[in-house]
């Protein structure tokens, strides 16, 4: 008898799911940082007359 608590089905599926919540993360952080620079950017080019 087994007396692992997880098949491997589940490690392969949780792996899998782990790393497509990280690569959405990921994009999110990306999404942020360019909406922020382009944000900083825009202000900053107000501030200098044009």
């Amino acid at each position: 008898m087994n007396n692992t608590p997880f098949s491997p089905e589940d490690l392969a599926r949780r792996k899998k799911r782990s790393l497509v919540m990280a690569l959405i993360l990921g994009g999110l952080v990306v999404l942020f940082f360019a909406t922020t620079i382009v944000r900083l950017s825009s202000n900053a080019a107000l501030m200098a007359g044009g």
